[in-house]
Order: C-alpha cells, then structure tokens, then sequence
C-alpha cells in the first residue's frame, strides 16, 4: 500500500511540477536594476526578434518559458513603443505590458511659428527613435507631402502645429504626412467658413499670410487686428512691409537687428520692395493666426507697431509717424511693422 501511495505521490509531483515551474517563472518578480531598464521594440520588428532584444536586455531570466507563454497565448503580436521598467517585474507582468503596448509615449513636436528646417532639427536632435531614412531634404520635402494646392512649390508652412506621437522605428516621413494631411484638413474647413470679401484666392494664400501673421510674434488677441491691417494693405495694393519675411529671405544672413539696408534685400520675399504676398509660407502658422486671416478684426487700420507686448494701430501715416516718435525711437528692443 505504502508503494503504491508513493507512485501516486510521484505521478502526481511529476504532474504538477511542469506548471508550477511555469508559474514560479512566469509570476514570481525579480528585481531590475536601480536605474531600471529601457527597450525600444522598433515598428516593423518580427516577435522573435522583439524577444532576442527582451533577452538581450536582461529582462528575460527564463526566455524559453517566456516563449512557452507567447505560444499559450496564440502567437499575440508586441507592440512597438519605448518600454520602461523599474523596480519588480514577473514575465507575465511584462507580457501583459507588450501586448497592450503600455509604453512610454514618444512625440515630435511641431511648434507654430517654426521653419521646415527647426522641424528637421528636432527629428536629429529631440527624435532619436524616429526612423530618418529617406526623409528627403527639406527643400525637396513638398515632393513627398501631401500638396496644399496652387503654388503649393514648398513644404514651408504645410505642417500643422501639434504634437504627434510616434513608436521608435517609425518613418519620420509618414509622421510629417500625418502632420501635413492634419495642415490639410484644418485650412480647408477654416477656409470655407471664412469671412466674406476677403482679398485672397485660395486657402493656400490664407496660408501664406497667416504665416507672416504668426511671425509677427502676437498674442493670439492681437493677431485678429493685425491681420485686418495685412488685409487692407492688400486690398490697397500696398506692400505689406512686414519685417518677418525681411528675416526670412535673409536666412543665415540675419544678425539679430534689421537695418535699413536689409529692407532692401533683393528677394521675392522681401514685402517691402514687393507688394502682394511671399510666394509662400515663411512658417508654420497656427490654428490661431490661419483663423486670424479668414476672421480678421473689422478695422480700417493700416499701420501698426509693437512695444513689447503693447501694439497701437492707426489708419493715418501722420499718426503712425507720431506713434514712432513716442513709443519707438530711441528705445531698444522697439520693432515696427507695416510702415510705408
């Protein structure tokens, strides 16, 4: 009898000791280094090679009953994302956490009033985990991007101003499609509620200005104004001097200051030697300024300048020339804008 008991006592330990070695490695914790332990799982990456990279970075103390687990489970995909552990971790914890794709979230940002190039400093500088392979150069960007319609020769001014999460291995191109479709989208519904009369033939000009507008540095509060005052001038035929594309057509050339031989910089850019508008963007304009320029402040002004945060507005030169005297001259830091 007492044999017997012993094989039953054997079969049964031989039974249940498979699983419960898998249920000591899969949920017992083992303690991660103080500093924790980071993993980007790259888009695009087969699960066997997601697993290799657990295994490499420590995290897999028994990778053969991690593998066991995946297979019980129906083969389930790891999600892409930068994965971040601290403290105690199971296997079955960290499975769960591949699975939901519980990473850290990763953003590009687009910040308005940004050139193309400042976004493409921020992907090499601030986006290590983007994928930059065949990202063109910014200067051939508007090939690959979707297009924002007549003269629409450069990708200046097509990316909407957001952040825009990514998964590391992901294109940087296919994130910058997303923020020009998004750029799409928006000027295309501002554009068909905007206020009537308004002397621009298209969304893309609505572009063009609101680009300048935000360059002009405003709160969104004055922004409404300032456009009205672009708008006159348009309407007016008269160049709207305005010294951001002055900055602009300089490019590296800019020190800081404006002078007056810089207001005669040869460029198409440059508004005060050319009327109408730059022949595109100078910027990423957003959401504020593009509604700034398709609802602009009624106003017949003409003329503004700004003293730090301050802006007076005119529709007289005369006045505009005593605003200068009074608030300006002499003061520096001073800047003006749309003067004759």
């Amino acid at each position: 009898m007492s044999r017997r008991l012993a094989l039953w006592a054997i079969l049964l330990l031989a039974l249940l000791l498979p699983p419960g070695y898998y249920a000591w490695c899969m949920y017992w914790p083992q303690t991660l280094p103080a500093a924790g332990v980071t993993l980007p799982l790259r888009l695009g990456s087969s699960t066997a090679q997601a697993v290799t990279d657990l295994e490499h970075s420590g995290l897999l103390p028994y990778p053969q009953v991690f593998r066991l687990a995946l297979l019980l489970a129906g083969k389930p995909s790891l999600q892409a994302g930068l994965y971040q552990f601290h403290g105690l971790l199971s296997q079955a914890e960290l499975l769960r956490r591949l699975i939901h794709g519980q990473s850290t979230p990763l953003f590009l940002r687009v910040i308005p009033g940004w050139r193309l190039q400042d976004v493409y400093a921020e992907m090499a500088k601030d986006a290590p985990y983007l994928d930059l392979h065949g990202l063109p150069p910014a200067a051939l960007a508007a090939r690959q991007l979707p297009s924002l319609g007549v003269g629409s020769v450069s990708a200046e001014g097509c990316l909407y101003p957001d952040s825009y999460r990514y998964v590391p291995g992901e294109s940087a191109l296919s994130v910058l499609h997303r923020a020009a479709v998004r750029m799409q989208r928006q000027l295309a519904r501002l554009w068909s509620d905007r206020a009537p009369g308004l002397p621009l033939q298209n969304p893309y000009q609505a572009l063009i200005l609101a680009s300048v507008v935000e360059k002009e540095g405003a709160s969104a509060d004055q922004q409404a104004r300032i456009a009205a005052v672009f708008l006159n001038r348009l309407r007016l035929g008269m160049p709207l001097q305005s010294d951001p594309t002055v900055i602009y057509a300089m490019g590296d050339r800019y020190q800081g200051a404006l002078t007056a031989a810089d207001m005669r910089f040869p460029s198409p850019y440059n508004t005060y030697l050319h009327k109408g508008l730059p022949p595109t963007p100078i910027a990423m304009p957003g959401y504020s300024s593009i509604a700034a320029v398709l609802h602009p402040a009624r106003s017949d002004d003409l003329y503004f300048i700004a003293k730090g945060k301050q802006y007076f507005y005119t529709q007289h030169y005369t006045v505009h020339l005593q605003q200068i005297r009074r608030y300006l001259q002499g003061k520096p830091g001073a800047s003006h804008a749309a003067t004759p």
